[in-house]
């Protein structure tokens, strides 16, 4: 016990660290992740040595295992950026098993990562929505409708008092979110920056040419450390990326949850049905 709260007091420290980063730069440094998993691996041989068992390290390939399916697939399908990933992974050494929950930590972390991150993820798109309404509305008048229905289905069950209409909020909210985060990430998540600001994952919007030659073709990944030493070299004008919402805090937000409670879903649902 003592031995995963130490752990998990070193990986808590290490999320705050990355998401400030994040906040600030959108950007997560990779010597925190690189930290995390070295010391997690080292910690588990550590541990294993001292017991005299295999369980830790056993625990630890089955941690970096499903954190590798998660993230990795992720990260090459560009819904993911590398310091994610990467940061993942370094919970996964660090904390392979943890006491509020019987599966694997990862497990239960990344759930909450994912369930987080998305009512994360919805709130900042309704606040940018909100603070960039009219020019939003500009670019996608259908925007205005979808939201007027939205709220109209919102209502409509309680005004019915019938829970047979609940699926209509559920549809109105999920075709919304989906509009107004594609015009978000078409208009709104796109900066120009300098060849000299470039950093390794960043997403460049379009292929970049030197008269008819192309110097970069656009990978879903972002750009590699071989590709900023190319464009750098040859190319001077500005260049438009992709940016996005920070997903640091969501890693914050799921390690404080997951260490204090497990899985939100699984231990609510026994919870609420026993008040029904």
């Amino acid at each position: 016990m003592q031995e995963q709260l130490f752990l998990f007091g070193i990986t808590l420290i290490a999320i705050i660290l990355a998401t400030i980063s994040d906040l600030k730069t959108f950007e997560i440094p990779d010597s925190i992740s690189y930290f995390l998993i070295i010391f997690g691996i080292s910690a588990q041989i550590i541990l294993a040595a001292i017991s005299q068992s295999f369980q830790p390290i056993n625990a630890l390939l089955i941690s970096l295992a499903i954190a590798s399916a998660i993230s990795i697939p992720l990260f090459l399908l560009g819904q993911w950026g590398g310091g994610d990933t990467k940061l993942l992974l370094g919970v996964a050494a660090m904390i392979p098993t943890f006491h509020t929950t019987v599966l694997p930590f990862i497990i239960t972390f990344t759930f909450n990562l994912f369930l987080l991150g998305g009512a994360y993820a919805i709130l900042i798109m309704a606040y940018l929505s909100a603070k960039n309404w009219k020019r939003l509305v500009t670019i996608s008048p259908v925007a205005k409708t979808l939201v007027i229905i939205m709220t109209f289905s919102l209502i409509l069950p309680f005004l019915l008092k019938n829970t047979f209409f609940i699926f209509l909020p559920i549809i109105s909210v999920g075709i919304t979110i989906t509009h107004l985060a594609l015009i978000l990430q078409k208009h709104f998540f796109i900066k120009k920056i300098r060849p000299s600001q470039l950093t390794e994952g960043d997403w460049i919007t379009n292929d970049l040419k030197i008269g008819k030659k192309t110097i970069y073709k656009v990978r879903k990944i972002g750009v590699l450390e071989k590709d900023i030493r190319e464009i750098q070299r040859n190319y001077k004008k500005s260049i438009e990326i992709k940016t996005g919402i920070a997903f640091g805090p969501s890693f914050l937000f799921s390690i404080l949850i997951s260490g204090y409670f497990g899985d939100i879903l699984f231990k609510s649902i026994p919870e609420i049905l026993s008040k029904i």
